[in-house]
C-alpha cells in the first residue's frame, strides 16, 4: 500500500456501502510524535487526492462514480497525532465548500468488500 510515503499515488478507489466514492489514503504503522513528519506529505497527498476527485480523472476512470458523493478517508493503524487531526478538520471545513467530505477511520473498523 503506497500510503503517506508515496504522496503521488492514489491508495484505494472504492465504491462505499452508502453508494458515495471512496477515496483512502492508508496510514499503517506508527506516527511521528507531533505528526511534524508526515503533515508535508498528508498535504501533498490530499491535494492530490482532491484533484483527481473534483478534476474529473477518477469520473474518467470509473465513470459508475459519477454524480456521488466523494469522501476521503485518512485511515490508519494507529490514531494520528492531534495536531494532523486538527489540520485534517480544518481541511475538511474547505473541502466540504467543493462537495467533499474528509474524514478519518481505524483501520481496524474497517470492512472490506470485493
Amino acid at each position: 500500500m503506497p500510503g503517506l510515503e508515496a504522496p503521488d499515488e492514489i491508495d484505494v478507489i472504492a465504491e462505499d456501502a452508502d453508494g458515495s466514492a471512496l477515496l483512502s489514503i492508508i496510514q499503517t504503522g506508527r506516527w511521528s510524535k507531533d505528526g511534524g513528519r508526515e503533515r508535508n506529505r498528508l498535504k501533498r497527498k490530499l491535494g492530490v487526492y482532491l484533484r483527481y476527485a473534483l478534476e474529473g480523472q477518477m469520473v474518467a476512470a470509473y465513470p459508475s462514480l459519477e454524480g456521488r458523493p466523494v469522501v476521503i478517508a485518512l485511515m490508519y493503524d494507529e490514531p494520528p497525532p492531534q495536531p494532523l487531526l486538527e489540520y485534517w478538520r480544518r481541511r475538511g471545513e474547505s473541502a466540504a465548500r467543493d462537495g467533499v467530505t474528509l474524514k478519518t477511520q481505524a483501520l481496524g473498523d474497517t470492512v472490506w468488500r470485493a
